[in-house]
């Protein structure tokens, strides 16, 4: 196809038994008969013709410095047949892919409305309509900074839908609650870091664990497993195993750091680095942490399927640390690039969104003074427990509005 579309042939059949298979999740398979965009640079009309409604959701972008609209379009395929005439408006060229077409905007443009038409006796077809806008670069830019989590969180709902289609076992929590697990470090034979007073980490975050816990458990939306509730050594793949059987929605480590230099105070959140990325698919076989992906999906599928959840669950993961890192201010310091990756086992599970977070440095007087108080152990399980709330009252929020 021209004018920027690009779909390789190969995977034509791969991408529409994908989008099959998503759509039945959330809505009938649409297949997208032409793809028409007209208007001029202040007023730009993109529209999709379909079989179906088309399940959607647009996003403001920049790439390379240019100014895009990514539109989503999960379960709908783009036939090879389609009619693509060259875009007009604002709209300089577009891209289609697997699950979204990425427009390529001439000036910055932003959403003013979005209309889903059925068939008339007119049109025989059903229509989604995106009508663009002209707005100043720097609004646009603000807007598209603004949308990065919404976009995530909408893969993160449509993957959620996906895994719900292929039959997760069921939790033990009710329905409209979220599944957080909690795993306070070492416990046991392994001591953990210790401080010049013999305080040790595996006693100072197992109390700060259970106070999270007790603080989580007065808000009925939330159901909170503990790896350990005692001073017992769990393996790194025991405590991965116990958050997926059950059904972790965010798995939050919670350890204390130490250092060579007793000036370093403060609090740091991880997530998985880039190597640790390259362990996750070995360590998943190893262990069987299979993805819930049905039996029988064709194995290019299965890929597009576990490469969308493994990067959701990447993205979910960053965006609650984000979260984490100011709320973790509040009580207490925290280190200079306080959000850091790093390559932890407990990091490892592929559909999981996890942190390891380290509350302080028992090398440090003034952090083992915090973290050994009672008060000091509830600022840090406080400032745990409101980034958790505003991490689901977010997706609370996406959910809904899409």
């Amino acid at each position: 196809m021209s004018y920027g579309v690009q779909v390789i042939p190969a995977l034509r059949f791969f991408i529409a038994v994908w989008a099959a298979i998503l759509a039945a999740a959330c809505c009938h398979a649409a297949q997208i008969s032409a793809i028409e965009v007209t208007g001029d640079t202040e007023h730009t009309r993109i529209t999709l013709i379909a079989s179906e409604p088309v399940e959607h959701g647009s996003f403001l972008a920049q790439a390379g410095g240019l100014a895009q609209i990514e539109v989503m379009t999960p379960g709908s395929l783009v036939l090879p047949n389609a009619a693509t005439p060259p875009p007009g408006g604002a709209v300089n060229s577009y891209e289609i892919r697997d699950d979204e077409i990425i427009f390529n905007l001439m000036t910055p443009m932003m959403v003013s409305r979005t209309l889903d038409l059925s068939p008339t006796t007119v049109e025989p077809n059903h229509r989604l309509v995106i009508d663009l806008v002209r707005v100043a670069p720097v609004r646009f830019q603000r807007a598209a900074a603004a949308q990065a989590d919404n976009k995530a969180a909408y893969r993160a709902k449509m993957a959620r839908a996906l895994a719900q289609h292929n039959g997760v076992p069921p939790e033990a929590a009710r329905p409209d609650q979220y599944v957080i697990v909690i795993d306070p470090g070492h416990g046991g034979k392994d001591p953990g870091a210790s401080s010049h007073n013999q305080r040790r980490e595996k006693a100072i975050v197992l109390s700060t664990s259970l106070k999270l816990k007790a603080i989580l458990e007065q808000n009925p939306r939330y159901k909170v497993h503990l790896t350990r509730e005692n001073d017992v050594y769990v393996e790194h793949e025991d405590r991965v195993s116990m958050a997926r059987n059950w059904g972790a929605d965010l798995f939050i480590s919670v350890h204390a750091d130490a250092a060579g230099n007793p000036g370093v105070s403060g609090a740091t959140v991880y997530t998985l680095s880039s190597r640790g990325e390259r362990r996750v698919d070995g360590t998943a076989r190893t262990n069987g942490w299979d993805l819930p992906i049905e039996d029988g999906t064709p194995v290019e599928v299965s890929g597009i399927l576990a490469d969308l959840i493994k990067r959701e669950t990447k993205s979910n993961s960053s965006i609650f640390a984000e979260m984490l890192i100011p709320e973790l201010a509040k009580a207490g310091p925290i280190v200079r690039n306080s959000h850091r990756q790093e390559n932890f086992f407990v990091l490892l599970a592929p559909d999981v969104p996890a942190v390891l977070v380290e509350i302080g440095f028992l090398t440090n007087r003034s952090d083992v003074a915090r973290l050994s108080s009672d008060s000091g152990q509830r600022k840090a399980a406080d400032a745990i427990a409101n980034a958790i709330d505003q991490y689901f009252e977010q997706r609370d929020l996406l959910y809904a509005a899409n």
